[in-house]
């Protein structure tokens, strides 16, 4: 089985990944029907080991009713992160459903990026330290979270840093784990989700 650390990560990257580009860009508007598709690189630094771990593959976010984090390097694994949970395949192989009554973290962050998909800043501020620097062209979002306000969230800081798109984005934890994603040949897209990605997908979003 995956470890819940590296799902639970992956998710966290993706949500506050996307939360930010959205919300600090103020360009990237999907219209109704449209996800956004790119690719990403992720390296990973985890207590235990000696160096850090690095993953490929491709996500898919899909206002309204989540994200899809597609993992194809070094292990093939899909990640749906959606309001009622996380959901898990390994491809090929067992599908593992998390509902979100026993992750409610994963609550929090899914309403962290509603709230970035509408432009409700204020919700976003009650729980970081919001700090912009930059142009729209090249910006650095750093996502202190607030004292008291991190709602059981393990960070210590994000830092997002994108012009159109977020280009690459750091996660800091309080035990000293970080990550380090770079995402590319990000675009929206109106072509239809394939079976698998909208079934995982219409799993974690219900209740």
């Amino acid at each position: 089985m995956i470890p819940r650390r590296q799902m639970f990560g992956a998710a966290l990257a993706a949500a506050l990944v996307q939360s930010a580009a959205i919300s600090q860009a103020q360009t990237l508007t999907l219209a109704s029907g449209e996800v956004l598709r790119g690719r990403f690189t992720q390296q990973r630094s985890l207590q235990g080991f000696n160096a850090p771990l690095t993953s490929t593959g491709s996500f898919i976010l899909a206002p309204g009713r989540g994200v899809l984090w597609r993992a194809e390097t070094p292990f093939a694994l899909i990640t749906a992160m959606g309001p009622g949970g996380i959901v898990q395949r390994i491809v090929g192989g067992a599908t593992t459903h998390y509902p979100a009554s026993r992750l409610p973290a994963i609550v929090r962050l899914y309403e962290i990026f509603g709230a970035a998909l509408s432009g409700d800043w204020q919700k976003l501020a009650a729980i970081f330290d919001v700090r912009r620097e930059g142009t729209d062209k090249a910006w650095t979002v750093t996502l202190p979270p607030l004292r008291g306000g991190n709602d059981g969230l393990p960070l210590r800081h994000v830092v997002v840093r994108g012009g159109r798109y977020v280009d690459s984005v750091e996660v800091m934890r309080t035990n000293g784990d970080w990550d380090r994603i770079e995402f590319s040949q990000q675009a929206p897209s109106r072509g239809p989700l394939d079976a698998e990605a909208s079934e995982l997908l219409d799993t974690a979003s219900r209740p």
